[in-house]
């Protein structure tokens, strides 16, 4: 099941012009194919997709991410 958070987290991990840290950087493209990989399995894999996938878009207790992010 591919929700809104998942394919908004699958966009942000994916856009080449985003700037990431360093530690993110290396393992974001990875992230977004398991992230993706789960959401298609449905059942469980699916809702722990869609969690992770929120940590990623909401950046702070409920503040929406901010798709202003410094770009390259």
């Amino acid at each position: 099941m591919f929700t809104k958070n998942i394919q908004q987290a699958l966009e942000l991990l994916r856009d080449d012009n985003l700037i990431w840290s360093k530690d993110l950087e290396d393992i974001r493209l990875e992230l977004a194919n398991l992230i993706l990989v789960s959401a298609a399995q449905g059942d469980i894999m699916a809702s722990l997709a869609d969690t992770l996938a929120k940590k990623i878009v909401y950046a702070d207790k409920g503040t929406v991410f901010n798709q202003n992010l410094e770009k390259r």
